[in-house]
């Protein structure tokens, strides 16, 4: 089965930045996603930790190492933006993520990593249902994966050059899938290098 890796907000990517390890996310072989939305959330304000990193390595990395998806929900987003500079983006990330991996799935042979930043993976709503072959895994959970399969050193290394920015919440493990997933029962199989 082939795999993409979404990446469904930006607290991943700004944790990766902190911690100068955002290439981790190219180490499995599998095509990384980041959804528009996603990308705005972290650019919009690049005097924020981490943002002008990303802002950067997405920059240098699109379009041969990584996609920036276009989403409805970014076009909408930059719609009531026009009209209302006040619009917030909150939960926007999240909905433009679960459009691309309603594309990402339509009609193939596919599933997709998720990963989410670790204090929010829990409360997002269209976790609820998620269809096959769909693994959603915490900033560190996605670590600890490469490190287990001696893709990486030390997932802790890097979440310890994150804390002092990030908090100590990312240090949080958390991992769910789609009931029948292959994935949940070898999760860490999934980030296997092509």
């Amino acid at each position: 089965m082939k795999l993409s890796l979404i990446v469904t907000d930006s607290g991943p990517l700004i944790t990766l930045a902190v911690a100068g390890a955002l290439d981790v996310l190219f180490l499995p072989g599998l095509p990384v996603i980041v959804p528009d939305m996603v990308r705005h959330e972290v650019i919009a304000d690049l005097s924020k930790p981490g943002a002008m990193l990303v802002a950067d390595w997405i920059r240098a990395n699109n379009p041969h190492r990584l996609s920036v998806a276009p989403t409805e929900v970014f076009e909408e987003f930059m719609l009531l933006k026009s009209i209302n500079p006040a619009t917030k983006t909150k939960n926007r990330g999240e909905q433009a993520a679960a459009e691309v991996l309603a594309k990402v799935l339509e009609g193939q042979d596919f599933g997709a990593v998720l990963v989410f930043e670790d204090s929010a993976v829990r409360k997002t709503n269209f976790l609820l249902r998620l269809p096959d072959a769909v693994v959603v895994a915490s900033t560190s959970e996605f670590l600890f994966g490469l490190e287990s399969r001696g893709i990486i050193a030390s997932a802790q290394a890097i979440l310890d050059r994150a804390v002092d920015v990030r908090g100590n919440e990312l240090l949080t493990r958390y991992m769910a899938g789609s009931d029948d997933t292959e994935l949940l029962q070898d999760w860490p199989q999934a980030l296997r290098p092509s």
